[in-house]
């Protein structure tokens, strides 16, 4: 019994040998993250006009897990992960752009200036703080535009929404005469989609060409029909000049 004692002993004595003298075989290892760039669509903009900044961040870990705080020290910014929308404020001037991301116990943080000049270009507003229903089963605010001048080479359609009353996330699209320029994308405060507020910009320049009448349309998609459910806060068409009539 005794010689068995001594042999465990002595056993358990070469295991810890083996596990602290071959430390360096084993190493303890942490993740490593960092920002490692901050994309900006327009860098210089007018006030109360929008850009969209994008990050790229590398992360050992699982992504899932990692918080991003965007800031602006000026104007308001609405961000969703790496993607966020910038809205400048009233005053012209030089603000900061703030990303800080962090896992909980690591974290990086990285800024970008955007440049707030004057108003760059024209624009013409559709409609501005109108409900949708929101109670069938794909809702929409119509507008009959009439373009007497394109002013830019590039037409934007500007959108800002926010969500009201519904609880559930909804999908929102846009067509122009027809033809559509927004894919169903995800709209609300729950992940993935984007946030309580919305704020974009989608590209028309391929159809907006010139003057003319054209149909443009915002379909929504409820999660949850529910009267006055979400909130069209602005919708514009920058680089033209006209007139909108709503149809609904």
């Amino acid at each position: 019994m005794r010689y068995k004692i001594i042999a465990c002993f002595a056993l358990c004595f070469l295991l810890l040998i083996f596990i602290f003298g071959c430390g360096e075989d084993f190493p303890i290892f942490t993740e490593t993250l960092e920002i490692t760039n901050l994309t900006v669509t327009q860098s210089s903009i007018g006030v109360g006009e929008t850009t969209t900044i994008e990050a790229v961040v590398n992360y050992s870990g699982d992504e899932t897990v990692l918080l991003y705080t965007w800031t602006a020290d000026a104007g308001s910014i609405q961000g969703f992960d790496g993607r966020a929308t910038y809205i400048a404020p009233g005053d012209q001037g030089i603000y900061v752009i703030s990303l800080r991301v962090s896992d909980g116990v690591i974290s990086d943080e990285r800024t970008v200036e955007i440049n707030v000049g004057k108003q760059s270009v024209e624009s013409m507003t559709l409609d501005f703080d109108t409900h949708w229903p929101a109670e069938a089963p794909k809702d929409s605010l119509a507008y009959s535009v009439n373009i007497k001048n394109v002013v830019s080479e590039k037409v934007l359609i500007h959108y800002d929404i926010t969500q009201d009353q519904d609880e559930f996330d909804a999908f929102l699209s846009i067509q122009v005469d027809q033809t559509v320029v927004l894919e169903e994308t995800a709209i609300g405060a729950e992940q993935p989609s984007t946030a309580k507020r919305t704020v974009d910009e989608v590209d028309v320049s391929h159809i907006i060409t010139g003057p003319g009448r054209y149909m443009v349309t915002f379909y929504i998609r409820p999660g949850d029909r529910v009267l006055n459910g979400w909130l069209l806060n602005e919708a514009k068409i920058i680089g033209v000049q006209g007139t909108s009539d709503p149809q609904q």
